[in-house]
């Protein structure tokens, strides 16, 4: 996974900064009062009493985000991607629950890193196109599947492509992005009246997420910032103008969650 970021997004980590930790606006419900919650790995996180979000602030910088994946993201070449096999089988039969939504219709995989996702949707019958701001992954992709279209590029650059699909698939990448609005922003823009998406994330609001929070590995920032309970989840999406479709339960602290966007 990796991402586009805003062209602006707010200055990086708390770290050896004098921080006054007053409360500031929830991202998600807009409420101002999400008040600090913890530090990890140098950076703040906040949480919103009214809606339960968690998240990095302030966010780190984009510079910051976009050095972070980039060029380097996993060691990935345009020969090389680490566990490109079983990735590649593992894809393959996660694709299958998405046969039905897939089929004949235009798919885009938001944050593709090698385009596995996006082979096996190909291999469907689906129209699969795959977006990342990672030139090494997309490197490997476009070298791997040349029969599918590869975007290297933010989310803002990609949105005014006017593209639009019939199913997103976006795993593994909402946590990883400086705040919601952008995402979300690009989700409306690009999938179609009563077309899907399928978001997977980090859920924690999960019955097994450490009560000792701080500790859980998937908070660590600068590479994952916001974290989603189901309730804040489907709220940012509804907002947005989806409605949840399907949710499809794991006994893993994540969602796995299929939304559907309004006719109107």
């Amino acid at each position: 996974m990796s991402v586009g970021l805003p062209p602006h997004a707010p200055a990086g980590p708390a770290s050896g900064q004098n921080v006054l930790h007053s409360p500031t606006e929830c991202p998600v419900c807009h409420a101002h009062r999400a008040s600090f919650a913890f530090s990890k790995n140098g950076y703040d996180l906040f949480r919103c009493p009214d809606c339960d979000f968690l998240f990095v602030h302030p966010y780190p910088a984009a510079a910051t985000i976009t050095a972070f994946y980039e060029k380097a993201y996993r060691g990935a070449s345009a020969d090389f991607y680490p566990k490109s096999s079983s990735r590649r089988r593992r894809t393959l039969w996660k694709s299958l629950r998405f046969l039905r939504y897939i089929r004949h219709k235009d798919v885009l995989d938001l944050g593709c890193g090698g385009g596995f996702m996006v082979e096996a949707f190909d291999r469907l019958g689906a129209r699969a196109s795959g977006l990342d701001i990672s030139q090494n992954s997309i490197a490997y992709a476009r070298q791997h599947v040349p029969q599918s279209t590869f975007y290297c590029e933010d989310l803002t650059t990609f949105r005014q492509r006017n593209l639009t699909f019939d199913f997103v698939f976006s795993s593994e990448v909402l946590e990883h992005v400086p705040g919601p609005s952008e995402f979300m922003a690009t989700l409306a823009a690009i999938t179609r009246p009563n077309g899907y998406v399928y978001i997977s994330a980090p859920d924690v609001g999960h019955p097994r997420v450490p009560k000792d929070l701080p500790s859980w590995a998937d908070i660590c920032p600068p590479e994952h910032l916001q974290f989603f309970n189901h309730h804040n989840l489907c709220q940012i999406f509804e907002r947005y103008g989806f409605v949840m479709h399907k949710n499809m339960k794991n006994r893993t602290p994540a969602h796995s969650v299929l939304f559907r966007r309004k006719s109107n």
